[in-house]
């Protein structure tokens, strides 16, 4: 019932937007062929598929703050060895947002907010995360096919990251080029 209701908002809100979106919105979407470049080797550890960076640097996930702009390179193997992501140039081939919902492990828990939405379920308050995906591809690394930057978000005051938040969260390692031409 939530995520219909949450859906029925956001397609409301979109049908209200006259005209392009700005860059600096979170709803800005990604154009496809824009451009993810990688300038430094980034090293996705054994038995895992991807590799998160969090302020400019690689986090492990247990560093990683949720509610905070993080991103990841996501590769198709996991293998029981290290994987070496080279510096390259990925075009983004399609972006998406998509909205999930997160429960958080607590010793506490409160009922209902102000406006009367569940807050609990399975043991802790949820909150929204809200994550951009992009599908990339480069002809010399082609196990790497997504990237992601996402954050949690209070259900009240939930938003999409803008692409300078995630730029920010990158730092110096990556770089978004957004294509002028769509």
């Amino acid at each position: 019932m939530y995520r219909l209701l949450l859906a029925m908002v956001i397609l409301s809100l979109a049908a209200c937007a006259t005209g392009p979106v700005p860059v600096s919105s979170p709803y800005f979407r990604i154009p496809d062929g824009s451009k993810l470049v990688l300038k430094q080797e980034l090293t996705i550890p054994p038995n895992a598929g991807r590799v998160y960076i969090q302020y400019g640097k690689v986090v492990t996930p247990k560093e990683k703050d949720d509610w905070h702009a993080h991103c990841w390179f996501l590769s198709w193997d996991v293998l029981e060895r290290t994987q070496v992501i080279k510096p390259d140039t990925f075009i983004i081939t399609h972006s998406q947002q998509l909205e999930d919902v997160a429960m958080r492990e607590t010793s506490w828990q409160f009922a209902a907010s102000q406006i009367g939405i569940g807050m609990t379920e399975g043991g802790g308050p949820m909150a929204l995360v809200y994550s951009t995906e992009m599908r990339i591809h480069s002809d010399r690394q082609p196990a790497i096919r997504r990237f992601v930057c996402s954050h949690w978000e209070d259900p009240l005051d939930a938003k999409h990251l803008t692409v300078a938040q995630m730029q920010k969260a990158l730092g110096k390692i990556a770089d978004i080029q957004l294509n002028a031409g769509n």
